[in-house]
């Protein structure tokens, strides 16, 4: 703000309020306001952070009135010694934006710049921007580019201080990656070199790749890593049988069917992916039918024609019942598809996770029984099969995403390792209120599902001698130092290739300075948040339920207390209730719980009784979330690797949350209220991202009958 402008607020503010005496910051807002003297025509996003710009005549001072944070205004006279004169251009800009260390650093070493450089540039191509007239408007942030960067000051939804945006940026102009033998290679593909036992792809198995991300995941569109990652792993293309130890160099050897793009998001460095579309592949390979059948999401009668049998799948399928990757017999084939047509008949195809599963007549080379399933194609190719084979192997349900840290390393006793990172992290409740059944549960359920998204985002390191290997606990010493888990290789023949080692803090003792020794840069936190929508609910939009799923797939979910009041009158769905409250045993819960959905559903009066509370509740909801935006919890939920926002539902008394209702944005722009979860759930849900400070959520939930822990 130039000095003129400064005189003019100065010469207001002080005809019309008096010196030494504070006023609210609303007042003095709408008093600007009315004068034309307006914050985003000066590049401020929020008048708090204009006037925070004045400390030549004013001081903003927050204060306590009970539980609300306000901000008070004090005059004075005007003084050519404020800190505001003798503060630098760069101050100013890092006054207002808040930069992450960990952000700055990777800006550094992108561009080549140390960090007063790094900072400069960032301070002058603001004040150039603005000058110049080419400060960008994206939606509710300001972008500016520095050089081959593009930068984006995203506008700080959560911010209570004086920095009211928040850095990022991200590389572009990036070429299309060539194929990895391709000479002229990116910075990021120099960072990756072909070993010798990595793969090098034919052209068929690209094409097979192609459409196996096709399939679920859009073209031309940025992609997270993670979710990229999740498509070929649960399709049976992980980037081990190929012999990448890196998701990110598996992906740069696929070509220019995709390009990668460095990213900092939120302070956290992230890899995007866009997948781009290939007009010669608009056809499934020859081998295979590629008849279309109409666009009903009920599965098909029979796969002849309606499904496409990737070679890939199938060749894997070969390998555990045979233990070699090869096309399997014709016999095998014909079993597959008639143990299909014979689940479906029967009415014993399973959907979960978007896909049909069933399982099949034989028995892998070490005794496990094998499954296969199905999934629904999204691929808009002329002549494509609406449902492709998307899995073959062992149940790989039986791998949850919270056992995939057991599969990596030997950790010791639980109790032991969760008593160690629980007795370095800043404290934090790590119980569900005094009388847990598991010491230390959320911290546990926490760092099981926090690796399984590393491993997704490809930020579990290792050391180039594979030495040592650590990941980012995304969790801080009561200093805010960033907490690692660090390992060491196992013992030949072990069950797992690695041990636990110790919890550090980079550079601290013990295998601290390792740790900086063997990865630069640090081994990143996992990240979640892409857009802004993973944050915010928005009131505009349509949200739809399912209500068969809540009130018959999960009606333990519900609390017993309110399921009891609403069967008053119906002698069926009572006794049963009664017999659930007098059982603990989980077993026995599960079953009666299933007869009672059998009632629910028999029983169109309680049916709609039930639905009628649940709609009131969810109304309720986002009356919450019109009059605190924060309301609504961003969770994270890891069997299906999607981002949701959590409403509370209120269905005994108002004001009280007695389940959650998970909301997830559709591709059309409407919301899906996809499932409910006990408060126990949504908390550890919740927890994944950042420790819930909110009214309806805590460690002190109660709630329904928490029987699927591993769906939450």
């Amino acid at each position: 703000m130039d000095i003129q402008t400064k005189h003019r607020i100065y010469e207001l503010l002080t005809g019309a309020f008096s010196l030494g005496e504070a006023y609210p910051l609303s007042r003095i807002a709408k008093f600007l306001t009315d004068a034309d003297i307006r914050s985003a025509a000066y590049g401020y996003p929020k008048m708090r952070a204009l006037l925070e710009d004045l400390p030549e005549f004013l001081t903003v001072t927050p204060i306590m009135l009970g539980q609300n944070p306000q901000q008070m205004i004090t005059l004075h006279t005007w003084t050519d010694d404020a800190p505001n004169e003798r503060s630098s251009p760069e101050e100013n800009f890092f006054r207002l934006v808040n930069v992450p260390a960990k952000s700055l650093a990777v800006f550094c070493n992108l561009m080549g710049l140390t960090e007063p450089e790094a900072r400069a540039a960032l301070e002058q191509g603001y004040k150039r921007a603005k000058s110049e007239g080419s400060l960008q408007s994206e939606g509710d942030n300001l972008a500016y580019d520095v050089g081959p960067a593009h930068i984006v000051l995203q506008k700080s939804w959560y911010a209570e201080s004086s920095q009211p945006w928040h850095f990022s940026f991200h590389m572009q102009d990036v070429p299309a990656r060539p194929a990895i033998t391709d000479t002229a290679q990116t910075p990021i593909q120099r960072q990756h070199t072909a070993k010798a036992d990595e793969h090098r792809f034919t052209e068929a198995e690209r094409q097979e790749i192609y459409h196996v991300l096709t399939g679920q995941l859009p073209t031309g569109e940025k992609l997270h890593m993670a979710a990229v990652s999740k498509q070929l792993a649960d399709n049976g293309y992980p980037k081990e049988r190929y012999g990448f130890a890196k998701m990110k160099a598996f992906l740069l050897a696929l070509g220019d069917m995709l390009t990668l793009e460095d990213q900092v998001m939120g302070g956290v460095p992230q890899s995007l992916v866009t997948i781009h579309p290939q007009a010669h592949w608009e056809q499934p390979p020859a081998s295979q039918p590629a008849a279309h059948v109409g666009g009903s999401e009920e599965p098909p009668q029979r796969m002849d024609e309606a499904v496409f049998l990737a070679p890939k799948t199938l060749a894997i399928l070969n390998a555990y019942l045979t233990g070699q990757e090869a096309p399997p017999a014709p016999a095998v084939i014909d079993q597959l598809r008639a143990a299909y047509e014979k689940a479906r008949l029967e009415g014993n195809l399973e959907y979960r996770n978007d896909a049909y599963r069933f399982p099949l007549p034989f028995k892998g080379l070490e005794g496990g029984a094998l499954f296969a399933a199905i999934k629904r194609s999204n691929s808009d190719y002329a002549g494509a099969s609406p449902w492709y084979l998307n899995f073959a192997g062992p149940d790989r349900f039986g791998r949850a995403p919270g056992k995939i840290l057991e599969q990596f390393a030997f950790l010791g006793a639980w109790p032991s390792f969760l008593e160690g990172l629980a007795q370095k992290a800043l404290p934090e409740p790590w119980d569900f209120g005094e009388g847990s059944h598991k010491r230390y549960h959320i911290l546990q359920k926490y760092i099981q599902y926090t690796f399984y998204r590393l491993q997704l985002e490809d930020k579990v390191c290792i050391a180039e001698d594979k030495s040592f290997a650590a990941f980012n606990t995304g969790l801080v010493t009561p200093h805010y130092d960033d907490l690692y888990a660090c390992f060491e290789p196992n013992d030949e023949g072990a069950a797992t290739a690695w041990h636990f080692v110790d919890f550090c803090t980079a550079a601290g003792r013990g295998v601290g300075k390792r740790l900086v020794d063997a990865f630069n840069p640090l081994p990143q936190p996992a990240s979640y948040f892409e857009r802004k929508e993973d944050l915010l609910f928005d009131l505009e939009k349509e949200l739809h339920t399912d209500f068969d799923h809540i009130l018959l797939d999960n009606v333990s979910r519900l609390p017993l207390p309110f399921l009891q009041e609403e069967s008053r009158g119906i002698p069926a769905a009572q006794a049963v209730l009664e017999q659930i409250q007098s059982t603990d045993e989980a077993a026995a819960k599960r079953t009666l719980y299933s007869e009672l959905s059998g009632v629910i559903a028999d029983t169109p009066r309680l049916y709609n009784r039930l639905r009628n509370r649940v709609e009131d509740a969810i109304e309720l909801a986002k009356k919450q979330v019109r009059w605190n935006f924060k309301t609504a919890i961003p969770c994270y939920f890891p069997t299906r690797n999607v981002m949701s926002l959590m409403l509370p539902l209120s269905l005994q008394y108002d004001g009280r949350a007695d389940a959650a209702l998970v909301v997830e944005l559709t591709r059309s722009g409407n919301y899906q209220g996809q499932t409910i979860l006990t408060l126990q759930q949504a908390y550890l849900d919740a927890r994944l991202l950042c420790r819930p400070n909110s009214e309806w959520l805590n460690t002190e939930a109660q709630g329904g009958d928490a029987l699927d822990e591993e769906e939450a």
